[in-house]
């Protein structure tokens, strides 16, 4: 469907003209202070209802983000079944996969369903209304994407009345940041600026920070039926990036190989191992509302970031004493650009007793990456890199404790390496693609719905030469097809089958692999998905959805490169219950069952394993119920979240244990002469469990502290 629109059938007047129209939904239409959400604002579905849409979507709303204090991509998502951690410490940044597919971080993450932003840096969550997790292939709309889907944020719109809040939130280990939202409308001109910073403590030894964050969402309605729309972010963050462990590889579950689990407060590093991250997000928008059937949309963006890193890993160690051996490395002037552009003309007409939910555009996004070449800094081998262990407080060794770590020493290690022309790669991603949704039957004509698409691609890669322009290293022109079923007994039901065949760029391999940053050949991808969703109440929604998605497999092989060999298979059955059961209780449940397996590959010993950081299980529940019989404004909240073991690599070396984790939260609003002030507390990880949050290609990150999150919030108008 078109960006922010929904279709209905209804009788209008347009012109002289009457036949279907365009209704518009707006996302400050959608439910506000509930757990749920009628509306999806990803993908080619963009405005269509959540019952009408034939595939996985968990829409994390904004009352939900608020109710648990909500700071980064995976508090929100945590609440989506299949979300994991993947490799790296989240205290960084949140490196994620989805069903145990990684979610790449130049290509599925997007602003306003639209401009690809990159991942590689906290997204803030300050500015956005929902985060929604579109599950699946997305070629359609989204050209080279993993399958695992789209993470979409959702910006605060100006609003109609002035608005400024102000906020102040921290956390029992010191940590403050303070937010100002300023918002209003003069004439047909619209304004909303976000401000955000503070300093970071998550309560890890060694590991300090701070973070900046700007955004503006300006609009601007030129006429009554052409809008312009525009959103800047600037984002800055500083902070120690907390040493991982590399994995035994001997075959055990790590609560036999460890006596006892390391304290999550444990930081085997230095203080100076900093990431400093800076991104800039541009998105323009021009809508223009053609007649009452008829929309045409241009697009056009930039994410552009920078990083310099230092991270260490903690390698080789011995399960009983906890000593092994650290590592660290620095890579300086790591580059992403993502320029995305789009062309999009949706409407809606009837052929005969036939609806027709018409959609044909046009996208081009242009990546650039340079990743620079990592520069060790600490290890045993020559005598500088042993004096370095010296400096830090090591013996010439290096040797550290995963279970007492001895505190190092704040050493900034520069980690500049000479310019590397090959490690500078683009992709180019050319579509087009149409998509008709057909509906009849019924007595609001929606009973069955036919879903077709298609995309042309032109698709390349290049990558620079020491001595000239870049070169082609791949190129492919592929068409990829969806389609669906949805059928509607009742207005309140839906039945749904789909088919989509997905592309994706294949991640650049990992830093610690032989072949670190090369980018492999792009791969495809199919997908069934089958389900039913029922909203038995208004306002609450459950969903039963099974799902089986091949794609070719991609791991690190003996050797230690990262190759593309195979395929994998992810096969399981997902469910979400969402919504208010009463007008005072709120419910997010979610829970899934999954079966991934790598398939045949040149190393026979990984057929049949199960692909690294996937759970067979994984479930949550959250509820919020308001007081508000007993005391104006008082709110209770709780939550409970369940893990199943994961392998930490694709040879099935090592399982990480499951672990369950459990939140307790609250709020109270009240007010302060004429201005509306909310407190809330969130205790997260009340039971204090030691459990480890991120898994993959054999690296392994500590889940955090327990911690007590505070805030804050004034609505002085």
């Amino acid at each position: 469907m078109a960006a922010t629109q929904a279709y209905a059938q209804q009788e209008a007047v347009d012109q002289g003209r009457s036949g279907p129209v365009l209704e518009e939904i707006l996302v400050t239409s959608d439910r506000a202070d509930s757990y749920g959400a009628d509306y999806v604002q990803a993908g080619s579905f963009r405005g269509a209802r959540q019952l009408d849409t034939p595939l996985t979507v968990n829409v994390i709303p904004e009352q939900l983000l608020k109710s648990q204090q909500a700071q980064s991509i995976l508090d929100a998502l945590r609440n989506s079944p299949g979300v994991t951690s993947s490799q790296t410490s989240p205290t960084v940044y949140n490196n994620l996969s989805i069903r145990g597919i990684p979610v790449e971080n130049r290509g599925n993450y997007r602003l306003n369903g639209s401009l690809p932003i990159v991942n590689l840096i906290d997204l803030p969550l300050e500015n956005k209304v929902r985060v929604e997790a579109l599950k699946g292939a997305s070629a359609l709309y989204y050209g080279f994407t993993t399958p695992s889907g789209i993470i979409n944020l959702t910006t605060k719109r100006p609003t109609a009345e002035p608005l400024l809040n102000v906020a102040v939130t921290g956390n029992d280990f010191g940590q403050m940041q303070g937010h100002v939202d300023a918002s209003g409308t003069i004439g047909r001109f619209g304004l909303r600026g976000n401000a955000v910073y503070g300093e970071i403590d998550s309560g890890i030894d060694n590991v300090s920070g701070d973070r900046l964050f700007l955004s503006g969402a300006f609009q601007y309605d030129i006429t009554d039926s052409i809008r312009f729309n525009l959103d800047v972010e600037h984002i800055e963050k500083d902070v120690t990036e907390p040493t991982v462990m590399r994995g035994p590889t001997s075959v055990a579950n790590l609560l036999t190989v460890l006596p006892r689990l390391p304290d999550p407060s444990n930081n085997a590093g230095s203080e100076g191992f900093m990431n400093r991250a800076e991104e800039d997000n541009v998105l323009g928008r021009v809508s223009w509302k053609i007649n009452s059937a008829w929309d045409l949309v241009v697009e056009g963006g930039t994410s552009y970031a920078e990083r310099d890193r230092r991270f260490s890993t903690l390698e080789n160690f011995n399960p009983v004493t906890g000593f092994g051996t650290l590592t660290m490395s620095a890579a300086d002037g790591q580059l992403y650009r993502n320029r995305n552009g789009r062309i999009e003309l949706a409407g809606t007409f009837a052929t005969g007793p036939v609806i027709h939910e018409l959609m044909v555009g046009a996208s081009k996004n242009i990546r650039r990456q340079y990743s620079s070449p990592t520069v060790a800094r600490v290890g045993t081998g020559s005598a500088a890199t042993r004096n370095n262990c010296v400096l830090l407080g090591l013996t010439t060794t290096c040797q550290q404790s995963i279970y007492d770590p001895v505190d190092l020493a704040d050493i900034r290690f520069n980690g500049t390496a000479a310019y590397n022309a090959t490690r500078d790669t683009s992709i180019e991603d050319l579509g087009y693609y149409a998509f008709d949704r057909l509906r009849f039957g019924g007595p609001n004509g929606d009973m069955i719905s036919v879903l077709a698409g298609v995309r042309k691609s032109d698709y390349k890669e290049l990558q620079r030469t020491p001595t000239g322009p870049a070169i082609e290293t791949f190129s492919d022109d592929p068409t990829s097809l969806s389609g669906g079923l949805v059928y509607k007994p009742v207005e309140w039901a839906s039945i749904y089958a789909t088919y989509i065949e997905g592309l994706e760029s294949t991640p650049a391999a990992p830093l610690t692999a032989n072949n670190a940053g090369e980018i492999l050949p792009a791969s495809d991808s199919t997908q069934y998905e089958g389900g039913v969703k029922l909203e038995p109440r208004k306002g609450l929604l459950l969903t039963a959805a099974y799902f089986d998605i091949t794609r070719e497999l991609t791991y690190t092989n003996a050797a230690n490169f990262f190759v593309k060999d195979g395929e994998a298979t992810y096969r399981g059955f997902e469910l979400s219950l969402t919504g208010e059961v009463t007008p005072d209780l709120s419910v997010y449940a979610s829970a899934l069952s999954l079966r991934a397996k790598q398939g045949q590959t040149a190393d026979q010993t990984l057929v049949g394993n199960r692909i690294e950081n996937t759970a067979k299980t994984q479930w949550s529940l959250s509820a919020e119920y308001r007081l508000t019989r007993f005391v104006e404004g008082l709110a209770v909240n709780a939550g409970v979240y369940y893990t199943g073991d994961r392998a930490i690599n694709p040879q099935n070396s090592l399982f990480l244990p499951s672990y369950t984790l459990y939140d307790l939260g609250g709020s109270y609003r009240f007010n302060v002469g004429d201005v509306g002030v909310t407190a809330r507390v969130n205790w997260q990880n009340i039971t204090d469990e030691r459990y480890f949050a991120s898994t993959g290609t054999n690296f392994i990150a500590y889940g955090a502290p327990s911690v007590v999150k505070l805030s804050l919030t004034a609505d002085l108008f």
